[in-house]
């Protein structure tokens, strides 16, 4: 592609359609960009097109997402020369004139917007090149830097540290190597100096209208750095703070210093020690003063989210003096939990993004959500004050609105939030008593005279926090009780409310999902049926309510009753559903209806597993569409594309096989897992081929698999990813073998299998949550401490030893005791390929989702079978594995005895000789049943039971 006014007017038209609402123009424009890309020198045309001041910024925006996008995705594309979905990558000698121009072109851009696009296509670039493949960025930065600071060009300096920051945040996140360090070393040799010099060049600036002295130096002189950040966090600056935008610039200010004292403490809380108090004496005071207008909701979330960062910290004891808790929950956490009129304005206004930050959790940090995590911050330390302090102050809320009901109801609203935001979630989902209130008590007393209210729009917003309620406790209230107000639910369909209605068909949808043990559906077809055609009528009316003509809350409450549980139930309705629907469905994907494509997706999926094999020809004609690269351009159509690719996996393997079309399937997974924002999907997609396809289909693309999954590891792990792999060489063990996968494995490298095993297996398998997957995992370790000749071999027994003691250790803890949540992993935005207009997000229709299937059904218990396991080990080579005592924990010592007592007495028997000449296990053990069931055990064995003794009164 040639550069030239032609060119220049054909791509700004072409960028300006993407913009457009209307489908066709808009569809028409990414095309003919997506052909484009594929010819020479797209990119550098297209970064020109960036650069030039005569054209509309709006497209030059599109342009700058595109442009990084494309940079994205072919700079460094999938070396899988099966997947199909390969995009054409950049040639080496555009690749260096792009390096020779971005910075310039992103320092000399008009709009932060555009610069900021740039700023992260540089910093793609420098994901897979800097600093050895582009040394000469570094010192360009350093120069440019410092040609900026000379002059005060402060929108060049902040877009030099906002690429510098990109660049250098994998230093944060990814794991200690000496290739790592080296890289580290390199760059704070080279960026140090001037980053400080910028600094005390700026604070001399500020200084300059308050007459402060100059800091001196960075870590060697934290002194002067951490008098400065007091010192912005305390001073008032009546000139600009008189006028509100004035005002926005100290706050920034000021919220950038949290931000730098927060992550400053969390990485060097010993040398921050010192300056804690002081900081969290100024922070407070500063929250004091900041007003409840949203134009101030950054500096109260960045300051609040400080203190959080505090309560949970080594220096929690800064919390621990009389009364100070208390203040803080007075001070900080009502006034910010409270609704204020912005809150009712979005609720009004906006209900999809109300519902988003309210409910589903967003990337935007709420007032009312930090409020309540730094309450949940102080608990971690302070339970019992906690759960002392919070139901007073409920109580009291609570008896406020009592006594005036119509002036005070935003009282009680704070109170529920109180309630909902501090309950404990378990791994599986589903919501526990945080200690602050009786659930049963609270909904029961608070929240059903909210439900049973006849009038559904008044107080929409207390209506909508007593729905939430409902929905997030349903599992604890009991059937009679909750199936009494399904009426009310039904009733409040009809709500004028977005959010209301909305609400009410969610708390139905989750309803109907509950499970009591066993996993039997609380609620079946004898209890919803009745109430069925007044709850069809109200959902679809409430699709008549101004913006909610697409509501996806209403769609996935309609979707269960209308698919799933009446074609399970009678599957002769499937033919009447597929012509009923299926015609809607490939228009949709035909014309590429982008807002209805999610939905379309799942249905499919759903009615592929619905049917028998084989399925007719349709179907087939739509699994193409599947394979087409073009089709999973849209982050949001990728989980419910995954969901149907799964469903044609399972129902037509024969098929898959044939014509190369699981090479492009496993192009989709190399796609997927490559990318942190969509990693699991690609799990998803490989754990299904794997399950579905025998071992003679996949055995040519094995290699291509541990390629793809090595090649992340290295270049960007994460515990999501790690877990997932876990799960991933289970499921291929189980079904394929210990000898498969450790030969496969170390076809990449010789012996990367132990080392895969040493520093990912062991010490994540403890992480694993999921009955299915804790079940497959730790049977799949089981059988290669049993099974593999690598960790059987003499030379491994500390490896054997480790893996155990990781195999015990969720059947000896509770899961809340050694599961943590995984941190966020930041990144840069995701834009959709080549499009810079609308998206939708994707909607997940709960019950057109994937069904869990248990690989290991003849397995009942892991525990058992664990224990069955190293009996028949220790049956056929006594005295193999003497030293298991050295490698568990005291904690699993006790718990492998255990099991082996519950288990029976010949288990006990045959594992015992391994412990025989380690008097200690024995002796340390606590279990008196376990001691009991040894002593005939050795007694026979080895005849010297009378020369043990043991400590416990009754031994």
């Amino acid at each position: 592609m040639e550069w030239n006014p032609e060119t220049l007017g054909n791509l700004s038209q072409c960028f300006f359609h993407t913009l457009s609402p209307a489908p066709e123009p808009r569809r028409a424009a990414e095309k003919s960009l997506a052909d484009a890309a594929d010819t020479p020198n797209y990119g550098i045309v297209v970064l020109r097109l960036v650069a030039e001041h005569t054209v509309d910024d709006q497209i030059r925006h599109a342009a700058a997402v595109n442009f990084k996008n494309h940079l994205r995705y072919r700079w460094s594309p999938s070396s899988d020369s099966n997947s199909g979905t390969t995009l054409a990558p950049i040639l080496d000698p555009e690749k260096a004139q792009i390096k020779a121009l971005i910075v310039t072109r992103m320092l000399s851009s008009s709009t932060p917007r555009i610069q900021s696009q740039l700023s992260e296509a540089l910093a793609v670039i420098g994901k897979h090149d800097f600093p050895k493949s582009w040394p000469t960025l570094l010192p360009e930065l350093v120069s440019k830097l410092r040609i900026a600071a000379q002059s005060n060009e402060y929108a060049s300096i902040n877009g030099i540290l906002g690429t510098a920051n990109s660049i250098f945040k994998k230093f944060r996140y990814q794991c200690k190597t000496n290739d790592l360090l080296l890289d580290l070393k390199y760059c704070l040799d080279n960026f140090c100096v001037p980053l400080l010099v910028i600094f005390l060049k700026t604070a001399a600036l500020i200084d300059s209208t308050v007459r402060s002295d100059l800091p001196e130096f960075f870590e060697d002189h934290m002194k002067e750095w951490m008098g400065e950040f007091k010192k912005y966090l305390t001073t008032i600056y009546p000139a600009l703070e008189s006028s509100s935008d004035g005002l926005g610039v100290v706050d920034e200010l000021k919220a950038a210093v949290c931000e730098n004292i927060s992550l400053y403490m969390e990485v060097n809380e010993e040398e921050c020690q010192g300056y804690l108090n002081d900081f969290a004496l100024a922070v407070w005071t500063l929250l004091g003063n900041v007003s409840q207008s949203s134009a101030r909701d950054r500096l109260a979330v960045t300051a609040i989210k400080f203190l959080t960062t505090v309560s949970t910290s080594v220096h929690y004891t800064l919390f621990s003096g009389e009364g100070v808790i208390p203040q803080i929950c007075q001070s900080i956490v009502i006034p910010n939990v409270r609704l204020r009129d912005e809150d009712e304005e979005l609720f009004e206004m906006n209900y999809v993004e109300f519902i988003r930050r309210d409910t589903e959790g967003s990337d935007i940090d709420t007032r009312r959500r930090i409020a309540c995590e730094l309450l949940e911050g102080i608990a971690t330390n302070y339970k019992q004050k906690v759960t002392e302090i919070v139901p007073v102050l409920i109580q009291t809320l609570l008896s406020s609105f009592a006594a005036n009901p119509v002036g005070n109801w935003k009282d009680k609203d704070c109170a529920i939030y109180l309630v909902v935001s501090l309950a404990t979630k378990k791994a599986g989902g589903t919501y526990v008593s945080s200690d602050v209130v009786d659930v049963q008590s609270f909904f029961t007393s608070v929240i059903v005279p909210e439900l049973q209210g006849q009038d559904v729009n008044a107080f929409p917003m207390l209506k909508a926090g007593a729905l939430k309620f409902f929905t997030m406790f349903q599992s604890q209230i009991p059937k009679p009780l909750a199936f009494q107000l399904f009426p009310d639910l039904v009733r409040f369909l009809g709500a004028e409310s977005n959010v209301v209605h909305s609400y009410a068909a969610s708390c139905l949808e989750k309803l109907f999902l509950v499970k009591d043990e066993g996993g039997r559906a609380r609620y079946d077809s004898a209890d919803i049926t009745p109430y069925l055609p007044v709850l069809m009528t109200n959902l679809f009316n409430a699709m008549k309510f101004p913006e909610s003509e697409e509501n996806q809350y209403l769609m996935k409450c309609i979707m269960p009753v209308l698919v799933r549980r009446a074609c399970q139930r009678d599957p002769s309705l499937i033919s009447p559903f597929e012509a009923s629907i299926l015609p809607s469905l490939q228009m949709i994907l035909q014309n590429g209806v982008t807002e209805f494509l999610p939905y379309a997706y799942q249905l499919l999926a759903q009615l592929v597993e619905l049917n028998r094999p084989p399925i007719a020809p349709n179907y087939m004609e739509i699994f193409k569409l599947l394979l087409i690269p073009e089709s999973w351009k849209r982050s949001s159509n990728v989980p419910a594309l995954v969901r149907l690719l799964q469903a044609f996996l399972q129902k037509v393997p024969h098929e898959i096989s044939q014509e190369g079309r699981l090479a492009r399937v496993l192009g989709i997974f190399n796609m997927l897992v490559s990318s942190p924002s969509s990693d699991e999907h690609g799990f998803y997609v490989l754990n299904t081929v794997i399950d579905n396809l025998e071992y003679g289909v996949i055995d040519p693309y094995v290699t291509h698999i541990w390629n793809a999954l090595f090649v992340r590891l290295q270049n960007n792990r994460t515990v999501k990813f790690v877990k997932s792999l876990v799960i991933f060489m289970s499921l291929f063990l189980v079904k394929h073998g210990p000898a498969a996968l450790v030969d496969t494995m170390n076809t990449i490298q010789p012996t990367i299998f132990r080392t895969i095993v040493e520093q990912f297996w062991i010490p994540n398998l403890k992480l694993i949550t999921g009955a299915i997957e804790f079940k497959l995992t730790a049977v799949a370790s089981t059988r290669l401490i049993c099974e593999s000749p690598v960790l059987l071999d003499p030379s491994a027994v500390g490896v054997w030893g480790k893996m155990l003691d990781s195999i015990v250790t969720p059947f000896s803890r509770p899961e809340e005791d050694r599961v943590e949540e995984e941190p966020e992993m930041p990144d840069i935005a995701e834009e959709d390929l080549y499009n810079v207009g609308y998206t939708v997000t994707f909607v997940n229709l709960y019950n057109a989702g994937k069904k869990e299937e248990d690989p290991l059904k003849d397995i009942k218990d892991p525990k058992e079978y664990l224990v069955a396991s190293l009996a028949r080990i220790s049956a056929t080579s006594p005295g193999r594995f003497p030293h298991i005592n050295e490698n568990l924990d005291s904690a699993n010592r006790e718990a492998l005895l255990q099991l082996c007592s519950t288990y029976n007495f010949t288990i006990v028997e045959v594992i015992c000789i391994e412990y025989w000449g380690e008097l200690a296990f024995f002796e340390q053990s606590s279990s008196l049943v376990a001691k009991a069931e040894l002593i005939p055990y050795l007694s026979r064995r080895l005849s010297v039971v009378t020369s043990l003794t043991f400590e416990d009164e009754t031994g």
